[in-house]
């Protein structure tokens, strides 16, 4: 029996632009996998069912059309279709691109990049950075994305280098991308951390404990509807809750 291992990309629309926060998993990601990243994930069924580019033109969505890529992390299934968006412009943090760009992240990540990253990558980039700074009371500091309000990228350090979560904020709730499979609720109610293995190996073990334990606060002391969706996970916690109540509201 084949352990499925779910990866999302995620279309929102803001302001006329059309978003999408993570590029997702690509069949790029095998062949240009080392074999100590294979082993971190030996459970995952590395087939690709689907395209992220063929899933937006069931949508009538094409490529082309895409505005903005957010990448929250350069993780290999967070970056798998880079270049199909070929008129995007790419936002993250300056530390996650440029410990990407000057070949710091993993051999993994380095054997993608050639892959999928653009030949004009580095005119395409944009940092969360140049944008109006807010704070959080749990998350501390955070970067209004296009200077809205309804979106804010925060520091989630730890598992990888320069990591961003996104906060989308709507009139009576709101959703929080995580981005790290290990903070789906079910893992923060029991307070489920990964292996000590899995903790040696990210960017920073200690710091990972702690954006983990600060995302407890933040589902814990939440003044409305709180929904933590990761970008990849095993596990599918409010997912279909959180489709349904945004279908009502569309």
């Amino acid at each position: 029996m084949v352990d499925r291992y779910y990866i999302f990309s995620y279309y929102i629309e803001i302001n006329d632009f059309k978003i999408l926060i993570n590029t997702g998993f690509s069949e790029h990601v095998k062949p240009s996998t080392d074999l100590k990243t294979l082993k971190l994930f030996q459970r995952q069924d590395y087939k690709v069912y689907e395209t992220l580019p063929s899933q937006l033109l069931k949508d009538h969505i094409h490529p082309d059309e895409i505005d903005y890529c957010i990448i929250t992390n350069f993780a290999s299934h967070h970056v798998g279709y880079l270049n199909a968006f070929k008129n995007a412009t790419f936002i993250t943090s300056n530390e996650a691109y440029h410990d990407f760009i000057t070949q710091q992240v993993s051999n993994n990540n380095l054997q993608l990049s050639f892959l999928v990253k653009p030949d004009n990558f580095k005119d395409r980039i944009e940092f969360v950075e140049d944008f109006v700074q807010t704070d959080h009371p749990i998350l501390g500091k955070g970067y209004k994305i296009f200077n809205n309000d309804a979106l804010i990228s925060y520091e989630l350090p730890g598992a990888m280098p320069g990591q961003i979560g996104i906060m989308l904020k709507f009139k009576d709730f709101n959703i929080f991308m995580c981005s790290d499979a290990a903070w789906c609720r079910s893992n923060l109610e029991k307070n489920l951390l990964p292996t000590k293995k899995l903790l040696k190996q990210a960017h920073n073990g200690e710091l990972f404990i702690d954006t983990h334990d600060k995302l407890i606060d933040l589902k814990l002391e939440s003044d409305r509807q709180l929904f933590v969706i990761p970008s990849h996970c095993k596990k599918m916690d409010d997912f279909e809750k959180v489709m349904k109540i945004l279908d009502a509201i569309k």
